[in-house]
């Protein structure tokens, strides 16, 4: 009975994101960005901001879950309350890293859009 009691305690502590899942704070799925802005289309590209702008808002939500546990420590456990605290502080990146990934494929979308229309005026 001791192992299992130990090995529940382990697994809360090695897989945090799961144990907080658990108390109802969705971890957000990051969107599979396409790779090349250059050959998107004009409905490619929204449909990339779109799937951008989904991810953040559903990243505010989850962060707004973990903000309810780490606001009262007193009713969770130490290790759910730095679990929440950690992944919080890890959510912010992922929308930046996610967001920077849409503005390198506008970047290069507008690069490409603005030469194809150089060449057609030649």
């Amino acid at each position: 009975m001791l192992k299992w009691i130990m090995a529940g305690c382990v697994a809360s502590v090695i897989f945090p994101a799961r144990a907080l899942a658990q108390g109802g704070c969705a971890v957000p799925e990051k969107p599979k960005m396409p790779i090349n802005g250059a050959i998107l289309s004009a409905a490619e590209l929204d449909s990339a901001a779109d799937m951008v702008s989904q991810y953040s808002k559903n990243s505010r939500v989850y962060q707004g879950c973990l903000d309810k546990v780490i606001s009262k420590p007193e009713t969770h456990s130490r290790e759910e309350w730095r679990a929440a605290l950690k992944a919080y502080n890890s959510a912010a990146p992922g929308v930046e890293e996610v967001w920077g990934t849409y503005q390198k494929l506008s970047d290069d979308w507008v690069k490409a859009h603005l030469a194809t229309k150089r060449n057609a005026g030649k």
